[in-house]
């Protein structure tokens, strides 16, 4: 059926957890000529379960109204069905999807039995009937299609990591190992593992230029005084305010930021 776009929402979860529509999606869409033809997802009180890109890039577009496919589904269900939608290559990751399927623990630990009669082949089935008392993590994995390890360490971690790894866990730029093994650190602590994990590629590759740079004889020699300004003046700086990221290359470097070489250059010429 037909439904006004202005009717249809987002799944909240989805909204919550994912931010903003990803753009690559979105701008995949866009590039599609006419109106948006490819029915979306959706539950009878106008949902969103698949489809958020198509339903964003309409709305910019003004277009009145968009093709759905209406399931009648109960919350967990919706949010089984939303998890289950995106599990391909380009969906959620396996953080997003734990995270999500995390809201279904109270559901599986109550070990709700629940029988529905469906004569519609097109209803999707839920994974949700039948459960039994045991292991929730067995059925939070089973739903996110993760293993019951990665499980237990989102739970560990969700409470523990600060905002900014929960963010890269996100988007899938750090591993759920990894900040899982950040989530004992300080929070000045996990800032300096992120900022090395991030930044650890071109730490090694700038620095490698500057050893390769230093043993060519051909290449023109520093002024004297940039050892001076830049060791000499790194005392004037909070300790705390300094990140050091200690990279295993050859020779003797140390690599400073611009910004900090033109406030010591500018300290030493005072």
């Amino acid at each position: 059926m037909y439904r006004p776009t202005a009717t249809l929402r987002p799944h909240p979860a989805y909204q919550e957890l994912c931010g903003p529509i990803t753009t690559t999606r979105v701008r995949r869409v866009a590039q599609q000529a006419g109106p948006i033809r490819e029915p979306l997802l959706t539950t009878r009180d106008g949902t969103i379960l698949d489809g958020h890109a198509r339903w964003q890039v309409a709305t910019e577009r003004q277009q009145p109204s968009l093709p759905c496919i209406e399931y009648d589904l109960t919350p967990e269900d919706g949010l089984l069905f939303v998890i289950q939608r995106h599990r391909t290559s380009e969906g959620l990751n396996d953080f997003c999807r734990i995270v999500l399927a995390l809201r279904l623990e109270p559901y599986f630990s109550a070990g709700t039995h629940r029988s529905r009669e469906t004569t519609d082949n097109t209803q999707p089935s839920s994974n949700l009937t039948n459960i039994g008392r045991r292991d929730v993590r067995v059925d939070i994995a089973r739903v996110a299609g993760v293993s019951t390890g990665n499980v237990t360490k989102v739970k560990q971690l969700l409470d523990t990591v600060i905002p900014e790894v929960r963010e890269r866990l996100l988007r899938g730029e750090v591993s759920i190992h990894r900040a899982w093994q950040w989530r004992t650190l300080s929070p000045k602590g996990q800032r300096d593992a992120l900022w090395t994990h991030v930044h650890q590629g071109a730490i090694k590759k700038t620095v490698g230029r500057l050893v390769r740079a230093h043993a060519d004889t051909s290449a023109p020699a520093q002024p004297a005084n940039v050892a001076v300004t830049v060791l000499g003046g790194l005392a004037m700086y909070d300790p705390a305010d300094i990140t050091v990221a200690v990279v295993d290359v050859p020779g003797r470097a140390v690599v400073v930021t611009q910004m900090c070489y033109d406030e010591l250059q500018e300290q030493h010429t005072r």
